[in-house]
């Protein structure tokens, strides 16, 4: 068995490992520092013709209502606005990452991609609901909360494939399952993985609570991610055994859902997914 320390020093010597595309990371930062102008994320999205073309048919698209009339990378940016062009490009990278096929012979990987879109649009319904400053913010915590999952995937094959065996067996949950089997599970990892990208601490917070029921007051992203993580569950974007996922009620009550809310809620998510999914086809 791999201690967590050791798989930390091993995903640091590998080039490479899935890592967030350099660029990705550095618009990652910048649009979240609050000096960072329009102007220079867009010189970084023009220093890569793949980038800014991708970009472009992106802002071109019926979703955005301005089809054929976005011609640089500067209109994007004013069009979709900054939250949305970073969303959509690390929306690409990641779903690279997820891309390929997996190494364990029981991981989903196109499951694994389809949870993780639905938990990121679940988080983004919920911040406008909640009228959260940054609902793009909250969808790319959704988007990343697993991100720890492609690290088991890859360098602990066969454990991560008997932890699905296990989950699967015994109708658990896909956490209960790693941990039995590693010690730990993917949310170590994922934080880990988080602080080796230079993440934001906004998003490693929802990283390393989406398993946690939080308040909103506590912490807003943490909130947000585990009650998306539990609405996609729901709607049937799981992993592994179809666990009963429950949202926990003091969850429900920071959220201030009303009654029936969230079953109206599953309905918007699965057809945003297939908008999403749609829009990142595009590019």
């Amino acid at each position: 068995m791999m201690e967590l320390s050791a798989l930390q020093i091993r995903v640091a010597r590998t080039p490479g490992l899935g890592m967030l595309p350099q660029i990705t990371a550095q618009i990652l930062r910048l649009v979240d520092n609050p000096n960072a102008s329009p102007r220079q994320v867009g010189a970084v999205i023009e220093r890569d013709a793949g980038l800014a073309s991708k970009l472009l048919k992106t802002a071109n698209s019926s979703y955005y209502g301005m089809p054929g009339k976005v011609r640089t990378v500067s209109q994007a940016i004013s069009v979709m606005g900054l939250s949305a062009v970073r969303s959509v490009i690390v929306s690409q990278a990641y779903q690279q990452m997820a891309a390929g096929r997996a190494h364990s012979r029981r991981f989903d990987k196109v499951a694994f991609w389809q949870h993780s879109l639905a938990t990121a649009v679940g988080a983004r319904i919920l911040a406008r609901f909640k009228g959260w400053r940054d609902p793009e913010e909250a969808f790319l915590a959704g988007l990343m909360h697993d991100v720890g999952r492609l690290v088991l995937d890859r360098f602990l094959t066969n454990e991560f494939d008997q932890a699905i065996a296990l989950s699967l067996e015994r109708g658990c949950s896909l956490i209960e399952a790693e941990r039995e089997v590693l010690g730990y599970t993917h949310v170590e990892v994922g934080a880990m993985l988080g602080e080796q990208w230079q993440l934001p601490e906004s998003l490693m917070e929802a990283i390393r609570l989406h398993h946690q029921a939080v308040p909103f007051e506590d912490s807003p992203l943490g909130c947000l991610v585990y009650a998306a993580n539990v609405l996609a569950h729901q709607a049937g974007f799981g992993l592994a055994a179809p666990v009963l996922y429950a949202l926990d009620p003091k969850v429900h009550e920071s959220l201030k859902l009303p009654e029936g809310q969230f079953e109206g809620l599953k309905q918007v998510l699965v057809q945003e997914v297939s908008r999403t999914q749609e829009l990142l086809k595009i590019a």
